[in-house]
């Protein structure tokens, strides 16, 4: 992985397909990885999610719409606990957060109900993904721009990646944002699973 000039931790487990590795190589701000269902989205965040965990003081949040959501067998904290149970990093069930040796962090949480973003009013993440974005209302997405912050001399870029299926609550504004807007601006960019 090295020679691809990757920030990789042994904390994933496995290689990336070919366009999993375009998604995290991205140095945009935003990112949407979308397409049907068995295109290795999920695994994709999650191994974005896992980037910088050597770095003191990174905080990633992965969020989906329900806790329940994030909670099915072979969901994101499912797929979390499998990858990183045989690691040093400690699972904290209570915060549902999983901590690294290096003092960095990897938090699940949803956001529900309108008002659920300002349960991390006070918090700063240098990574948040939305797993199933299509699920969220867009004022849910544009609240989470104001938690990507660090402090000065943080090494890990700011992030915000998604993946989604076609199709859910938010379907219009995803794809006015991500397929039917300029690509020119740079900031943010659209893989397709396929």
């Amino acid at each position: 992985m090295d020679t691809l000039r990757l920030p990789w931790t042994a904390y994933i487990p496995h290689k990336p397909t070919p366009k999993q590795l375009a998604f995290l190589l991205l140095e945009n701000p935003e990112a949407l990885y979308g397409g049907a269902a068995g295109g290795g989205k999920s695994d994709a965040l999650l191994m974005a999610a896992l980037q910088y965990v050597d770095q003191p003081g990174y905080a990633a949040l992965m969020l989906r719409r329900s806790y329940t959501d994030l909670a099915l067998p072979g969901a994101l904290m499912d797929r979390a606990k499998e990858w990183l149970m045989p690691t040093d990093a400690k699972w904290h069930d209570h915060r549902k957060t999983w901590a690294f040796p290096s003092g960095a962090t990897l938090t699940f949480g949803y956001l529900e109900r309108p008002g659920d973003e300002y349960r991390y009013q006070s918090t700063e993440f240098q990574f948040v993904a939305f797993d199933e974005l299509t699920q969220f209302e867009e004022g849910h997405y544009r609240y989470m721009f104001s938690r990507l912050r660090r402090r000065i001399g943080g090494g890990a870029p700011l992030r915000m990646r998604s993946a989604s299926n076609p199709g859910g609550v938010g379907h219009e504004w995803v794809r006015g944002r991500f397929i039917d807007a300029d690509p020119s601006d740079g900031e943010r960019v659209f893989i397709s699973a396929r």
